[in-house]
């Protein structure tokens, strides 16, 4: 008997345990398929997206296009295979592809070969769950391919703001073009391991090209654009957008991102304007956003959805943050004092979509009705005065009237 009992204890937490285990796996999958819970938040991925192409441009901190990081001769700089003119990238989510787009339309492999002279091919990066001032100036990753004297190397660093940089990987003195980079006329390509930056949600890059001789170096750089691609906030006041044909309105409107809300430029699918059937839209004004309406008498009622453009400005350093400096090690890195030159702002650029409704023209009952709403009470109000005033006066007549009668 005592067996028997024994046999059916152990069976009893037999199935306890199984029990417990399976609602303790049900609950993780649960828990990690939860787009809100903290285990999907620790396990998030880096954003796929699709190709986006930047073309490269003057910085508002930079006098022109080159940078002269280093040295002051540019005499045998300044070369077409370091002439950035635009970059496009993508991303699966697992890796970042890089195209830079230069000036030089060859193969030209001597170019790569020269003595004394470096050419480089890179990206900043900057991790956005990082405060703005680490790294070197706002930048938290470097990663390039390098020729030197007909050999190519590769390397992604760490920038710490204490003034020194952690090796992450290199792939040195390549005599061939191994698979990274992709060299071809007027283009060379990159593709970047995410894993290898800790598989970041949310972060910037500022791609740049370096060319130096001896002692001198210039660089191309592009201004920060975020990744991914950002969604912007609409509001508009009032918050439906409702006109009627023959009207013009003027529609004051918030546009912002996570990021910025400092609008910079508005376009519109074919320009400064967008028209449609009769149905006309400008942007008045761009900081803060003022957008103006116009419906011609004969535009088809319903809704238009009309699509646009807005970039955004953004800081990378901020002087209210405490800023990177080169004291702590004492170990001057020379990339560190070169970041003094990187770029400190960005364009964010959004796409966004205005609703607009359009409605016949009011009746003249509708007219009537929409006068009266507006004005009924006050006239109602001034109406029942004026009659009280009157009938005071009225009043008052009579009695006088009547007082001279008895006087009579």
């Amino acid at each position: 008997m005592y067996k028997g009992l024994l046999n059916t204890d152990l069976q009893l937490q037999k199935y306890s345990f199984i029990t417990f285990a399976s609602v303790s796996i049900i609950f993780v999958l649960l828990s990690i398929l939860n787009p809100c819970s903290p285990f999907h938040e620790a396990f998030a991925a880096p954003p796929a997206f699709d190709q986006v192409l930047i073309y490269d441009k003057n910085i508002s901190n930079q006098k022109n296009d080159w940078v002269q990081t280093y040295g002051n001769d540019s005499a045998n700089l300044r070369s077409d295979h370091a002439d950035l003119l635009a970059v496009d990238y993508f991303s699966d989510g697992k890796t970042l592809d890089i195209t830079f787009w230069v000036k030089s339309n060859s193969e030209n492999a001597s170019a790569y070969d020269q003595p004394f002279k470096k050419i480089r091919y890179g990206v900043l990066i900057a991790i956005v769950s990082l405060p703005q001032n680490s790294g070197y100036n706002g930048a938290n990753f470097n990663y390039y391919v390098e020729a030197a004297n007909g050999k190519w190397s590769e390397y992604l660093y760490q920038l710490s703001s204490t003034g020194t940089s952690a090796l992450i990987a290199s792939k040195t003195n390549y005599t061939d073009l191994f698979s990274n980079p992709k060299i071809g006329p007027g283009y060379v390509k990159l593709r970047l391991n995410l894993d290898s930056i800790n598989s970041p949600s949310n972060y910037g890059l500022s791609f740049y090209t370096a060319e130096s001789f001896k002692s001198s170096e210039v660089r191309d750089f592009t201004s920060w654009v975020a990744v991914p691609p950002p969604v912007i906030d609409i509001l508009t006041h009032p918050e439906s957008i409702v006109i009627r044909q023959g009207e013009k309105k003027i529609v004051p409107t918030e546009i912002e991102t996570p990021l910025s809300s400092n609008v910079t430029s508005i376009a519109f699918e074919y320009g400064t304007n967008f028209s449609s059937n009769g149905l006309s839209v400008s942007a008045q004004r761009i900081q803060p956003p003022l957008f103006e309406v116009e419906v011609s008498p004969q535009s088809p009622v319903g809704v238009y959805t009309v699509p646009f453009e807005a970039s955004m400005l953004v800081q990378t350093t901020s002087s209210t943050s405490p800023m990177f400096n080169d004291t702590v090690t004492e170990i001057v890195d020379p990339e560190f004092q070169v970041s003094k030159k990187y770029p400190t702002t960005g364009d964010i650029i959004g796409k966004g979509n205005l609703t607009i409704e359009v409605l016949p023209p009011l009746t003249v009952n509708e007219e009537f009705m929409a006068f009266w709403n507006t004005y009924g009470t006050a006239i109602v109000i001034l109406g029942s005065g004026t009659a009280g005033v009157f009938a005071t006066f009225f009043i008052d007549y009579l009695k006088n009237l009547k007082s001279k009668r008895k006087h009579k």
